[in-house]
């Protein structure tokens, strides 16, 4: 009985747990950074939008599962202090927490004319209805330089909640790393500046203060003519 009870269970838990960024009670749909150039008047040809980074594909049931990463080899990439990615990781749950590895496309030619519009848009679905707090906070060195935190409500689509925070304008900060970042002549240069660059995402139950998700950004630069791309991990501790 236990085997076939194990069996059922095991087709009918969602083919995204385990294979991408999902805890218990709150997954990732869709995440991007982006840059957005309007339209001009009459010209509907000329708007363009140019992805940095992107997550946002549905796994399927013949994908593998997720390769775990001891969370202690990017300790020193994060905050240390309060609040900091180990105490974090030691409060739990263990199952709420990821690491991303991002190759980001930055072979884009729009920059600074005017509409242009840097921006972050974050689709989050649970099947509990809560108010969530998205914590993200942009790391030199391994020190937090800058902290963006916003709240959503969910809205009830289809049997679950979903949590939209849609067109969140980029940071000061960001938008001149990543000019500083294109105005590099090599790549190799790019990806030894981004060796000391990470972002960490952390959303909580706003009333509760639960961690329901973690997730540990890291990136190089994209060589692909496809665009960016992206690698998702469990973060353990053996």
């Amino acid at each position: 009985m236990d085997k076939v009870g194990g069996h059922v269970a095991d087709i009918t838990s969602p083919v995204w747990q385990g294979r991408s960024i999902a805890g218990t009670k709150l997954r990732i749909v869709e995440f991007s950074a982006y840059l957005e150039q309007n339209a001009e008047a009459g010209q509907p040809e000329s708007y363009h939008k140019h992805l940095f980074v992107h997550i946002g594909t549905n796994p399927a049931p013949s994908d593998p599962l997720l390769e775990a990463v001891d969370i202690r080899q990017i300790y020193d990439k994060f905050p240390e202090k309060k609040g900091g990615l180990k105490e974090l990781y030691d409060s739990g749950p263990s199952s709420a927490f990821f690491l991303v590895k991002f190759w980001a496309d930055l072979n884009t030619s729009v920059e600074d004319e005017q509409g242009a519009f840097y921006g972050v848009n974050s689709h989050y679905e649970s099947s509990e209805n809560m108010t969530i707090q998205c914590s993200t906070k942009v790391c030199s060195f391994g020190k937090q330089v800058v902290e963006k935190v916003e709240t959503e409500f969910g809205r009830f689509e289809n049997g679950r909640y979903h949590f939209h925070i849609s067109r969140s304008p980029m940071c000061e900060y960001m938008i001149n790393f990543i000019h500083k970042l294109k105005h590099l002549p090599e790549k190799h240069m790019m990806n030894s500046v981004l060796e000391n660059f990470t972002v960490l995402q952390v959303v909580t139950n706003r009333d509760t203060q639960e961690t329901l998700l973690c997730i540990a950004y890291v990136f190089e630069v994209s060589t692909s003519v496809h665009g960016t791309q992206h690698h998702i991990y469990r973060l353990v501790k053996d």
